[in-house]
């Protein structure tokens, strides 16, 4: 801030310190995807997340975490087999882009982003975490704030019905449905939540969440992962077509 004069400028820096968190591994693959693991709390080895920018040849995308484990139970999922801790705040889920952002050259803020699109896909359901997820959004999206545009972030969920509508009408942002099976049968399996909230309930919620979203021409992303001789034979795909044909959607094959 230079319209701070120096000596309050040392000041503060002498008295506070800015904390987004530790990064306590810095990976880089084969293919540039890059992942952090960031921690939060020194005295809570647990309170550690996975953090990941993931490069494409016309842009990146960051993926942020949630929660620090998860309680869904998603029979294909690594994170599944790890038990909520507990729910990140909206400082921690901040914390990640700030971390994100610096590492990639992003902060302070540019016009044009390295990393230009960002996904709530990571560790936790955010949906189950909605009063501190929309708050980051909030702030995320606020000209005061981060800025981001809000049509390039997506919140992802299993499935939360009641809260799938007020994506649209609180925050405004992009929708994705980890929907993985065309039938209820073998959602229930793969996706457990889908006992609680079947899919007839989720594809509902999807059309109430396109007619709050009005003219603004989101597809819902609706992410399919392929299990060999499970969910991946043509009758399925013919099956999704037939589910989805009433919404405007984007399939993500995985």
């Amino acid at each position: 801030m230079t319209n701070l004069s120096k000596e309050l400028q040392n000041s503060l820096s002498d008295k506070y310190k800015v904390y987004y968190g530790d990064i306590k591994l810095d990976k880089i693959a084969r293919d540039k995807t890059r992942k952090f693991l960031i921690g939060f709390k020194k005295n809570q080895p647990r309170a550690m997340v996975e953090t990941v920018i993931i490069p494409e040849p016309t842009r990146s995308t960051l993926c942020v975490s949630s929660q620090i484990g998860c309680s869904l139970n998603c029979s294909f999922c690594h994170t599944g087999t790890q038990k909520l801790e507990r729910s990140l705040t909206a400082a921690e889920v901040l914390g990640q882009c700030m971390i994100a952002a610096k590492q990639s050259g992003d902060f302070p803020i540019k016009n044009k982003r390295t990393v230009s699109n960002m996904v709530f896909m990571g560790q936790g359901e955010p949906l189950y975490n909605w009063k501190q997820v929309s708050k980051a959004i909030k702030i995320l999206t606020d000209q005061r704030g981060l800025n981001w545009t809000k049509s390039k972030i997506t919140v992802s969920t299993s499935g939360v019905v009641p809260l799938i509508p007020k994506i649209a009408t609180e925050l405004g942002v992009s929708l994705a449905i980890s929907l993985h099976a065309t039938n209820n049968d073998l959602r229930d399996v793969l996706v457990p939540l889908n006992k609680t909230f079947p899919l007839e309930m989720v594809l509902d919620a999807c059309k109430e969440y396109a007619q709050n979203m009005g003219n603004k021409g989101r597809r819902i992303t609706f992410e399919y992962v392929m299990l060999k001789n499970t969910n991946d034979s043509l009758s399925e795909a013919k099956a999704m077509v037939n589910l989805l044909r009433q919404l405007p959607s984007h399939v993500n094959l995985m």
